[in-house]
């Protein structure tokens, strides 16, 4: 509603402007005589009738056009809130590597020397299936008295030196960073902004920021795709809990064409026998190098400056879009 007032106030200030010159140039005509009275009256009329008629339909107009302009708006808002879901889960995987397929505290890593880390799932944190083989976790049982549950942070309110220590310390599999990718992205914002129906229909504030998300996601992509080959280090670390499998594959022109899933398992201690297990990811990959899938990599460290800027503009961009959603 505010925002509604301001563009209807921009919009109608300059022809109230001349109104009001042509209500003060009819109390200064009154003051003449004969035909230059009657001349400036008519130009004082005309002055004050022509903005107040301009005004008038305008806000007919936009009132008839309200069911339109909401629908399209929703529109406009739905394509930015999937767009936004998309780039907000690449930035938590960048930030959190293997990590973010699990909530805040609900794993441990244990260092166990030489470069070697056990990951362990927190027993009430695991997915358990009742009879009904419905799935629960047990923290989210009522009955439940687990003590201290570590809250998800938001992401978009990092400032740069929070997302550059993270950046020098962050794991990733190779799983993750075979097919990072920011183009499906760029080209849902570059098709918004060619709309202009759409466009025209939004404020200047949410067209800003939708361009200047645009120009920080196309940096951020240039970047990833020129330094791909060295922008993430394969390391000697292992992290033991992840495991692969390939569901479906497929040769075609393009190569071979696999449906991966991802798995966190854990095993009996002192045994083989596994004692649980769950999904927390699954993708199509093309030409995947199978024999990296579960090594671990690092952020090169030549990057760790110019990759932390980047990240840190396309959260900023985040983070003004959802103050213009909360400001409506």
């Amino acid at each position: 509603m505010k925002s509604y007032l301001r563009r209807m106030w921009l919009r109608a200030w300059p022809k109230l402007a001349v109104a009001v010159f042509g209500a003060i140039l009819y109390i200064f005509a009154v003051n003449f005589a004969g035909d230059t009275k009657e001349l400036l009256i008519n130009v004082a009329a005309t002055l004050i009738a022509i903005p107040v008629i301009v005004v008038t339909y305008e806000l007919w107009n936009d009132k008839s056009h309200k069911a339109l302009n909401k629908n399209v708006y929703r529109y406009a808002e739905n394509e930015m809130g999937q767009a936004m879901l998309g780039i907000k889960a690449q930035m938590e995987m960048l930030l959190e590597g293997y990590c973010v397929y699990f909530d805040a505290g609900d794993v441990v890593l244990d260092d166990s020397g030489q470069g070697n880390y056990i990951l362990r799932m927190r027993d009430e944190t695991k997915i358990l299936y009742d009879e009904d083989g419905t799935p629960y976790q047990r923290k989210y049982q009522v009955d439940y008295d687990g003590g201290f549950e570590a809250d998800e942070p938001d992401i978009q309110e990092y400032d740069i030196s929070t997302v550059f220590t993270l950046i020098t310390d962050v794991q990733y599999l190779g799983y993750q960073i075979s097919d990072i990718q920011f183009e499906d992205a760029v080209h849902r914002l570059d098709e918004l902004i060619k709309n202009s129906f759409i466009m025209e229909r939004m404020d200047d504030e949410e067209n800003s920021v939708i361009i200047h998300l645009l120009e920080a996601l196309n940096m951020l992509h240039s970047f990833v795709e020129l330094h791909r080959q060295d922008l993430f280090l394969r390391t000697d670390i292992t992290v033991r809990g992840f495991a692969w499998d390939l569901l479906k594959h497929q040769n075609v022109i393009l190569g071979a064409i696999g449906l991966y899933r991802l798995y966190y398992r854990e095993k009996e201690e002192g045994s083989e026998k596994m004692v649980y297990e769950q999904a927390p990811d699954e993708k199509v990959m093309i030409n995947a190098e199978e024999n990296s899938l579960l090594s671990v990599y690092i952020v090169n460290p030549d990057y760790y400056t110019i990759f932390s800027d980047l990240i840190t503009e396309v959260l900023s961009c985040i983070r003004d879009w959802e103050g213009q959603m909360q400001v409506l």
